[in-house]
């Protein structure tokens, strides 16, 4: 009975590290800016990729200002 107990509290242990290991889900898109061109998009978005985010993009809506700057 200690064995069978051992060997399932072993194996919830390693379930428990291996679930800790597992990397977390992306993070979503969200929104850090609007801007009049699409060139101070992009620059402002450069910028914030080098101070540590992943990724940028700028996409374009119809309203003013037309540029939205969205990082993840």
């Amino acid at each position: 009975m200690r064995l069978r107990t051992a060997a399932v509290s072993a194996g919830i242990a390693i379930v428990a590290v291996a679930g800790l290991s597992t990397p977390a889900q992306a993070a979503d898109w969200k929104v850090y800016g609007h801007y009049v061109t699409k060139s101070q998009c992009v620059d402002a978005g450069q910028q914030y990729v080098r101070e540590g985010f992943n990724a940028y993009k700028c996409t374009e809506r119809g309203i003013y200002p037309p540029w939205i700057l969205s990082l993840k």
